[in-house]
C-alpha cells in the first residue's frame, strides 16, 4: 500500500472510530447515473435512514435536508439528502455531491464510499479504491457488505439480515465454542445451520454461496462476542497488550474472510459433482485455486488443453485480478469468481483483453456497468459449463 493510500485508510479508521457511527457502502453503476435510469445521486439503503434524518421517510411524502460534506484536502461543499416517498418510489439519495466533490464518478464504480456524520450538519466521506484499503477498513470493523452496505452504530450493525430461528441455533452453537475453529470447520457449520433451517427453500448457487457466506460471518461474529467478552469488559493496563490482541483479532478476521469464498466453492463444486483440485498445482510451485478436472490431468501434456479449465477465487479482484494471470500457463481462458460488487468498464475491458471472464453470484450482476453485464458469468451458468465439459 502507497503512503498516501495508507495515509488515506487510518484517518478514514480514526474518523470512523471517533464518531462511532457511519454509513458505508460499494459504489454502483446506478450511483454514478452509467445506468440510464434517470435516478439522481447516491443510493442510500433504508436501514441507514437515522444517520441522514431525525424521522424515517413516509410513504406518501418526498423530504430533503442539506448536509456539509468535508473531504480531506478539499473543501467542504453542501449536498442534499432526498427521500422519495411519492408514487411507486420509496428510497433515499444523496444528490449535489459528484458535482461537487473533485471525484471523477465514472471511475468510483466498485469503490468503498463512507460517511461519517461529526455533527447533523457535517458529515467525512472517504473513498477507498484499493483492494488492500477496502478490506482493511472492512475488517478493522468486522463488517459484512453482502449485501452491498452495512451501518454502524456504536457497535451495532445493521446490515445482517438474518431470521430469528437461524440467530437462535447460531447462538446455541456458539456457546459450546471455547476457541476459534478452523476456517473448514466454520464454513461447514455455516451451511449445515443454514440448511437446517432453509432445507424446505430452493436457492440457485448464486444465492446459496452467498447465503452460506454471510450466515458464516454472523457465525464468526457471535464467537467473537463471545470469546472476546472477558478482553473487552477488563483494562489491558498497558498499550503492548492491547496492540497484541488488536492484532491477533484483526488477522484472524482476514484469515476468514480470505478462505470462506474458496472452502464455499469447494463444496458447491463437490455437491454438484464436477471433478477438481483445490488447492491446484501448475507449473513449478504455482498453486492456483481450482483445476479442472484435476492437477493430474493438468500435469499430462496428453490431456487437451480445451478441457482444462482454470477457477481462481477472489473475495475481490479491482487490483488483484492480474495474479491469476500467470498461474496456469496451459489454460488460455481463465475464470475468476468474485464477490467484488462492481468495478468499472475500463477495469473490465482490461480483463476481457487478457481473455480473463468474471464468475460474479447473480445478485450483484446489477452493481457492474450495463455493457458488460452479458460477458460477466453467473455461478450457475459456470457450473453448467462445467458439468457439459466432464459429463461422458
Amino acid at each position: 500500500m502507497q503512503q498516501n493510500e495508507a495515509d488515506r485508510l487510518t484517518r478514514a479508521i480514526e474518523a470512523a472510530k471517533k464518531y462511532g457511527r457511519f454509513y458505508c457502502k460499494f459504489i454502483s453503476p446506478n450511483d454514478v447515473n452509467l445506468t440510464g435510469a434517470h435516478q439522481d445521486g447516491i443510493y442510500i439503503a433504508k436501514q441507514a435512514w437515522s444517520l441522514f434524518f431525525e424521522e424515517e421517510g413516509a410513504k406518501g411524502e418526498n423530504k430533503d435536508r442539506y448536509i456539509k460534506v468535508h473531504i480531506d484536502e478539499y473543501y467542504p461543499f453542501e449536498s442534499r439528502v432526498v427521500y422519495y416517498g411519492r408514487g411507486s418510489r420509496n428510497e433515499y439519495r444523496i444528490t449535489r455531491f459528484w458535482s461537487n466533490s473533485p471525484f471523477e464518478k465514472e471511475q468510483q464504480v466498485g469503490n468503498l464510499i463512507i460517511f461519517i456524520p461529526m455533527d447533523p450538519e457535517n458529515y467525512k466521506v472517504y473513498i477507498l479504491d484499493t483492494e488492500e484499503e477496502i478490506e482493511s477498513f472492512i475488517n478493522t470493523f468486522s463488517l459484512s457488505l453482502a449485501n452491498n452496505n452495512a451501518v454502524y452504530l456504536e457497535g451495532d450493525r445493521k446490515d445482517i439480515d438474518l431470521s430469528q430461528q437461524l440467530e437462535r441455533r447460531i447462538k446455541e452453537e456458539v456457546s459450546f465454542f471455547n476457541d476459534f475453529p478452523e476456517t473448514t470447520e466454520l464454513a461447514e457449520l455455516a451451511r449445515n445451520l443454514h440448511h437446517e433451517i432453509y432445507r424446505k427453500k430452493k436457492f440457485t448457487p448464486d444465492v446459496i454461496l452467498l447465503e452460506w457466506i454471510k450466515t458464516e460471518y454472523s457465525i464468526f461474529r457471535a464467537i467473537e462476542r463471545s470469546l472476546y467478552k472477558e478482553y473487552l469488559t477488563k483494562p489491558f493496563l498497558d498499550l503492548d497488550p492491547l496492540l497484541a490482541f488488536a492484532s491477533g483479532a484483526l488477522n484472524r478476521r482476514k484469515s476468514r474472510a480470505g478462505k470462506s469464498l474458496e472452502h464455499h466453492t469447494d463444496f458447491l463444486l463437490s455437491y454438484h459433482k464436477i471433478p477438481f483440485s483445490h488447492p491446484g498445482k501448475s507449473e513449478g510451485n504455482k498453486k492456483p485455486d481450482f483445476i479442472l478436472p484435476s492437477n493430474e490431468a493438468y500435469a499430462d501434456e496428453k490431456f487437451p488443453s480445451e478441457n482444462l479449465i482454470f477457477l481462481g477465487a477472489k473475495t475481490t479482484c479491482k487490483d488483484r485480478w492480474r495474479q491469476i494471470l500467470n498461474e496456469a500457463d496451459r489454460i488460455d481462458v481463465k475464470h475468476l469468481l468474485t464477490l467484488q460488487q462492481g468495478i468499472t468498464a475500463n477495469q473490465l475491458a482490461e480483463m476481457e483483453e487478457e481473455n480473463v471472464i468474471l464468475v460474479v453470484p447473480k445478485p450483484y450482476h446489477s452493481y457492474y456497468p450495463a455493457e458488460y453485464r452479458e460477458k460477466i458469468w453467473t455461478v450457475d451458468k459456470f457450473i453448467h459449463y462445467a458439468k457439459e465439459k466432464y459429463t461422458t
